[in-house]
């Protein structure tokens, strides 16, 4: 069973492969995320030009 943080990423994973600025399609996916119980952040950089693209959700109560 998955959490919900690793589905967002996977979603990123299959929707967001093709980079915004050189156009490179990233077949393998390699979103990263991290949080810090606060905020978690969703990353990745391009790997053919090093472009870095974020998603950030930040938790409320």
């Amino acid at each position: 069973m998955s959490t919900s943080f690793e589905r967002v990423r996977r979603r990123y994973e299959t929707t967001e492969k093709k980079c915004p600025t050189c156009g490179y399609i990233d077949k393998e996916g390699n979103w990263t995320s991290e949080t810090d119980g606060q905020q978690i952040v969703y990353h990745h950089t391009c790997p053919s030009c090093d472009t870095n693209r974020e998603h950030t959700f930040t938790f409320t109560r």
